[in-house]
């Protein structure tokens, strides 16, 4: 029987599952919910490649346009637009995009969820299968920019394809006249990418297990 998937986030991990999901079965709905007004494009998170994470998803999983691959001696990419290619696939997949929505209600007796528009009366109402919750954890806090050169104190650091370099960094330094600035809660900047496939796999697994207990 088909499943109706609620993401209470757009996250990394919440696309790259909805897309394993989707590969699985054709007839499953999933629906991405998010506060934010755009999937992608905005708010980067760290891209630095570790050395066997490439090609972290599928090919008909990212579109055609707005994402560069990174060739051989680049070891970051841009994960903004990565995240803003795959909603676009998920979205030409059929995958129903919720953004900037509060959720009001969940009633996981009814299995059903109610979301509203901040500044308007307007609301909707989502039955599901399964629902998968935000990330609540408290992490650290760090700084990232994008610089032309990379920065004499120490950093996390990888170079984009499009020459650019990505830093992290906690403390009080700042990089001289860097392109943007970034602020990201996590653990570490060098194993995000890995982090996101890894909690994908988490999350998928938890869905069939609760598909196996129904």
């Amino acid at each position: 029987m088909p499943d109706t998937i609620v993401f209470l986030d757009c996250a990394l991990s919440s696309m790259l599952c909805a897309h394993k999901l989707m590969d699985d079965s054709d007839e499953t709905t999933v629906h991405m919910v998010t506060d934010g007004f755009e999937v992608g494009m905005y708010g980067e998170t760290p891209g630095i490649l570790p050395l066997t994470m490439w090609p972290l998803a599928r090919p008909h999983w990212l579109s055609e346009t707005g994402f560069r691959h990174p060739e051989e001696g680049d070891t970051a990419i841009r994960s903004s637009w990565m995240k803003k290619s795959m909603a676009i696939s998920l979205a030409t997949r059929g995958a129903h995009f919720h953004t900037g929505t509060r959720t009001c209600t969940n009633n996981r007796d009814e299995r059903s969820l109610a979301l509203s528009y901040p500044g308007s009366k307007t609301s909707t109402k989502i039955s599901y299968d399964h629902i998968v919750e935000k990330d609540a954890r408290d992490l650290p806090s760090w700084n990232g920019a994008i610089v032309t050169e990379l920065p004499s104190w120490s950093c996390v650091s990888g170079k984009r394809p499009d020459g650019t370099f990505e830093v992290w960094w906690q403390g009080e330094d700042h990089p001289i006249s860097p392109l943007q600035v970034m602020q990201w809660r996590g653990l570490d900047p060098t194993t995000a990418l890995e982090s996101h496939a890894s909690l994908a796999d988490a999350k998928l697994a938890n869905i069939k297990n609760e598909r196996l207990a129904t």
